[in-house]
């Protein structure tokens, strides 16, 4: 009889701690992260790739990130949106990433076509992302570094913009060599790239994103 008691005692204990371990692991998971324009911060909670295949010699992956609501008419929202070449497919391979251009499409770069938004009412249109009050920022300079790639991303930007003010939609004045960073660490989202297809099948010019997955 003792024997069985301590039999269940001990399958007890193993099961309070892989419980416990699977609760930390949990916790730990935790999608954390920030995008901060000036002296205005909003926190980060969800993060995506999209893969748009191989140009070049490298492999266009975008990285974007998104706070939990992006409409609302009190609080402000924030999205991240970097177009970046990977020299992998698929995946974000660790270094620092630094100022390219789209039609060079060298590995470990950004290009200038990439934007972060911060304020009030963040949608996507067919002429790109839109804040109707607030921030938007694109960037002129400044590293791009993943530290991990692997089930979890860790990511961060340190650098400088062109930043564009908005009232109710409209464009009220731009900033050259406004600092802002963004960091963010947890889980990230993998998508197909998708674009625009009103562009021309034929044309050179560079693809158009719709960033659909920021709304889903």
């Amino acid at each position: 009889m003792n024997t069985i008691v301590k039999l269940f005692s001990l399958v007890f204990v193993c099961f309070f701690f892989a419980c416990s371990n699977d609760t930390d692991e949990s916790q730990s998971a935790k999608n954390e992260g920030s995008l901060t324009i000036g002296d205005k911060t909003v926190t980060l909670s969800q993060a995506y790739l999209e893969s748009y295949g191989k140009k070049g010699n490298s492999y266009n992956t975008d990285f974007s990130a998104r706070s939990e609501t992006l409409s609302g008419n009190n609080t402000d929202a924030a999205v991240v949106y970097f177009e970046l070449f990977s020299s992998q497919d698929k995946k974000l391979t660790k270094g620092d990433y630094m100022l390219g251009d789209y039609s060079s499409a060298a590995p470990f770069t950004y290009t200038l076509w990439g934007e972060s938004l911060l304020g009030i009412n963040i949608t996507s249109t067919d002429k790109g992302l839109r804040v109707a009050n607030g921030l938007s920022i694109k960037p002129t300079e400044g590293v791009f570094t993943v530290t991990e790639n692997g089930k979890q991303y860790q990511v961060n930007f340190s650098g400088k913009g062109t930043a564009s003010t908005f009232s109710n939609g409209v464009l009220t004045a731009t900033q050259d060599n406004v600092e802002f960073t963004m960091e963010y660490t947890g889980n990230v989202k993998m998508y197909e790239g998708v674009e625009y297809t009103a562009k021309r099948v034929n044309s050179k010019e560079r693809v158009v994103k719709t960033h659909m997955v920021l709304f889903e």
